[in-house]
């Protein structure tokens, strides 16, 4: 049977897909693997497209070579994503295997349709195998858009593996099984399915660029912890409901006399240790905690479902553990300290609220001596000097301060 123009649309609209995935990679997609894996696929249909007078396995063994190299190309690509180690081994042996059960199929029983059968048979296995655990794993939209394709192409290989079985034999003219339904089959699903995966890789590699750019926007770039953008994003999010729905403990934490640092060490110290002291919020904080950075050496702690009298402790956890680090630049030591407030989120209060009155808590520390933590039904100060200097001191102001105006207090 001759080629006819409608059977380049198929290598020619894949090949068109790869270029177009390599090309926008120059816009910052991280398309160009997938576009590889596709040129792959392409270069494969189109061989199939030059008819041989006789049996030989050799250029079908070249051509479904490249059909099969393009499969297992994409679920590395997508166990990448997740970074799920992928065998080479497995790989390798399953090329192997393709390539002797083609030669058998050609030179032993002299059927395109075994070829073909076995081809797909090594595509269903490689495609079942990289999209189980991954589907397992999926998180994020985007993942799970790529989970439900390649599921879906796991079980359109295996249904047409079984068609094959069932086919009649073709005759051996040159063409007759690329003309017959099964080579037909073959080649439009090869299409459908490379629009449908160039389309999927598309919409997830939007959402990976949003999701990217989102991320930037509500994390802080030293610490890598929720900013006050981030934290208003994550109490509107489902995770956020956590911090709605049940007693929230608020700890709002600062470092002392934080000027004082970066003048003696200077501003790269003085970033390190405010990354330091956001790292060892984060562990006590515990793995449903939420740390933030609020700005400057000022952060915030939530977490849900504690008493107070809980984490009045962890808070003063962290300040004897921060309290007792030692710290040395060019030669010179030093030992810092953190102020603590700490509350609970009322009753239809909102956590905005709640950081308020933290945050005057947080002053009274300040305002006691530093190096303190302070709950809301009191003052959890070391001694009676304390309570009584903390006194004194709060006698001189009528109304609390304000940070704007008790910036040295710091």
């Amino acid at each position: 049977m001759p080629v006819t123009l409608l059977n380049w649309i198929v290598p020619s609209t894949i090949l068109l897909c790869g270029t177009g995935f390599i090309a926008i990679r120059f816009l910052g997609f991280a398309t160009s693997r997938w576009g590889y894996a596709l040129c792959s696929l392409a270069l494969g249909y189109t061989l199939m497209l030059f008819e041989v007078d006789r049996f030989s396995p050799f250029k079908q063994i070249v051509e479904d070579g490249f059909i099969l190299l393009s499969i297992i190309w994409a679920c590395r690509l997508l166990n990448d994503r997740l970074k799920l180690k992928s065998s080479l081994l497995f790989d390798i042996a399953l090329m192997v295997s393709s390539t002797v059960m083609i030669a058998i199929s050609l030179v032993v029983f002299k059927s395109v349709r075994l070829e073909t059968l076995f081809v797909q048979t090594c595509c269903a296995i490689a495609l079942w195998r990289a999209s189980l655990p991954f589907s397992r794993l999926a998180r994020t939209k985007a993942d799970r858009l790529l989970a439900v394709v390649f599921l879906l192409f796991a079980m359109l290989m295996t249904f047409q593996c079984l068609l094959y079985l069932a086919a009649p034999q073709t005759s051996d003219a040159v063409g007759a099984w690329r003309a017959s339904v099964g080579g037909n089959l073959v080649q439009y699903t090869g299409l459908g399915g490379c629009v449908t995966l160039a389309f999927s890789v598309m919409v997830a590699t939007t959402w990976d660029a949003i999701e990217k750019y989102r991320r930037h926007a509500n994390t802080d770039p030293l610490t890598n912890l929720l900013n006050r953008r981030g934290l208003d994003a994550l109490l509107l999010s489902s995770r956020g409901r956590q911090f709605r729905s049940e007693p929230t403990a608020v700890i709002l934490a600062d470092i002392d006399d934080f000027k004082a640092i970066n003048d003696r060490f200077g501003h790269p110290f003085g970033d390190t240790v405010i990354v330091r002291f956001g790292a060892l919020l984060k562990v006590h904080a515990g793995p449903h905690g939420c740390v933030v950075r609020l700005g400057g050496e000022e952060f915030g702690v939530l977490l849900p479902g504690v008493p107070l009298d809980d984490a009045i402790a962890v808070a003063d956890m962290m300040r004897r553990i921060f309290q007792a680090e030692r710290w040395s630049q060019n030669g010179i030591t030093g030992q810092f300290t953190a102020s603590f407030g700490v509350t609970l989120v009322k009753d239809r209060e909102s956590v905005a609220a709640a950081i308020e009155r933290a945050d005057h808590l947080l002053y009274d520390a300040k305002r006691a001596g530093r190096n303190r933590v302070v709950g809301q039904h009191g003052l959890s100060l070391d001694t009676e000097d304390d309570r009584q200097a903390f006194a004194e001191e709060s006698a001189r102001h009528h109304v609390p301060p304000r940070r704007a105006a008790n910036e040295n207090a710091r």
